[in-house]
């Protein structure tokens, strides 16, 4: 009897609580859609905001810089009047619609005054292993800007592709973030290096912010290596390093082939240029995840790249049975070159044989 009685106590306390927990769940769930819409509102909000300008409405940057100031004001207007909230977020929400429609109006192009160093979309054709690719880039420089333009095609047998060489270059002292780049070497002691960078106008200056906005193309740049390392080591006085990558030569070969396919691609297709998506590393990580290689995306270098060596060091990808420490001053190339004076034999100059 006691225990049929204590039964229905917790029978009724139970009914009770189901009652007052389905009394309350629709204003919970109302409050709840109501704060996931102000914030989904705030962040749309702050990411329209440079998005006004960046639309380039006008070809005068201070008439953009003026509209996206009267569209602040208006958002805040917009934000801050109570007493007319729902008609202040049907106009809010029309003015994202109309911007985010502006906004895939936006498409990129190959037919711009492109910088000299950009100026040439490669090619590349394979035909029975046999690879022939135009526009690889070859500059011959006096500085970092006064060059000899040069752009030259070469012809491969893909059985001959042998090495590959991952790059990091550090240009301002940061060593949290550098330039990647992948250098593929063939039995003839060519290289070919494939860099990943911003297509941009001549005279446009490259900016991490409105690499955000689509404001530049992307480009998979084909060079030399005493072209594209020699102008960073050499003139522009970049801290460079070159690792050995311990991979098979089949896997080298499949790289190589998907790097190609990419470039190929933007030859056919222009695209923009992203700042956190479409980047030098990111792209290029990309094509190296494709192998099937997954075990890097979640590492914290992924973002930090200036320590992406580390990363490959620590999964066996580099070749060397030194320390981490002892590589890294090994593969650091800039103490074999010679400043501001332009080598042919670049790739032999970097390659000491005691290496």
């Amino acid at each position: 009897m006691l225990l049929y009685n204590r039964q229905k106590k917790e029978a009724v306390i139970l009914t009770l609580i189901k009652r007052k927990v389905a009394h309350h769940m629709p204003a919970l769930t109302i409050k709840t859609l109501s704060i996931f819409y102000s914030l989904c509102a705030i962040l749309f909000a702050l990411w329209s905001i440079p998005a006004v300008y960046f639309l380039t409405i006008f070809s005068n940057k201070s008439y953009n810089l003026v509209l996206m100031g009267f569209y602040i004001a208006l958002l805040l207007l917009l934000f801050f009047i109570p007493q007319y909230k729902i008609h202040c977020r049907i106009i809010r929400f029309s003015l994202f619609l109309i911007i985010l429609i502006a906004w895939q109006q936006l498409t990129p192009t190959h037919n711009k005054p492109w910088a000299d160093s950009i100026s040439q979309l490669p090619s590349v054709t394979l035909q029975d292993k046999i690879i022939h690719i135009q526009n690889i880039r070859d500059f011959i420089y006096q500085s970092e800007t006064d060059y000899t333009i040069n752009y030259i095609d070469k012809t491969y047998q893909l059985s001959d592709l042998t090495e590959l060489d991952y790059i990091l270059s550090f240009w301002d002292n940061n060593e949290a973030i550098a330039h990647t780049m992948f250098s593929f070497g063939f039995k003839n002691g060519e290289h070919l290096v494939i860099s990943v960078e911003v297509r941009h106008k001549k005279g446009e200056e490259y900016g991490g912010f409105a690499g955000l906005y689509k404001q530049f193309e992307l480009i998979y740049v084909l060079a030399t290596e005493r072209d594209i390392l020699q102008l960073r080591t050499n003139f522009r006085q970049e801290e460079v390093y070159r690792y050995p990558v311990n991979l098979p030569q089949a896997i080298i070969q499949k790289l190589f082939n998907i790097v190609i396919a990419r470039a190929n691609d933007l030859y056919e297709t222009p695209e923009f240029y992203n700042t956190l998506s479409h980047n030098c590393f990111t792209s290029l990580a990309t094509d190296f995840w494709s192998l099937g290689d997954d075990k890097t995306r979640l590492d914290y270098r992924m973002l930090a790249n200036g320590f992406s060596d580390e990363m490959l060091y620590e999964r066996g990808r580099l070749k060397s049975k030194l320390s981490f420490a002892d590589t890294k001053k090994k593969s650091y190339i800039n103490q074999y070159i010679e400043p501001n004076i332009y080598n042919p034999h670049y790739s032999k100059q970097i390659r000491p044989k005691t290496n």
